[in-house]
């Protein structure tokens, strides 16, 4: 069962913010976890469901998945939390998140040219 914690929002703003489901998950457990190919399904749907969230907060309209399948970003996040065990699962999509909402990057000429 996963509980709901206050984490502390280590990579930008030092503010705390509620991390619930999945993405309450240390990374460690998660990759254990993972080697199970249904739940690293249950992984990429949180994902998809963590990035659509941005989504919606946010006053333009752009792909934050960039176009790449949620499998692909599933096993970057993965890739990333090989390299920082101890983080949450949530961190790890955040980092992507974040980079990937300054760069703004649109995913078709039309989505420039409306802008």
């Amino acid at each position: 069962m996963l509980h709901a914690s206050t984490a502390i929002a280590e990579v930008y703003g030092d503010g705390y913010w509620e991390a619930i489901g999945l993405g309450n998950m240390p990374c460690d457990e998660f990759l254990s976890k993972s080697e199970n190919a249904g739940y690293k399904e249950l992984g990429a749907v949180w994902l998809s469901g963590f990035m659509s969230g941005v989504n919606f907060t946010s006053s333009d309209i752009y792909d934050i998945t960039w176009g790449e399948d949620i499998y692909v970003l599933t096993e970057l996040v993965i890739s990333r939390c090989k390299l920082q065990p101890g983080k949450l699962l949530s961190d790890m999509a955040t980092e992507i998140v974040y980079k990937r909402y300054q760069d703004k990057n649109y995913t078709s000429i039309k989505d420039v040219e409306n802008k």
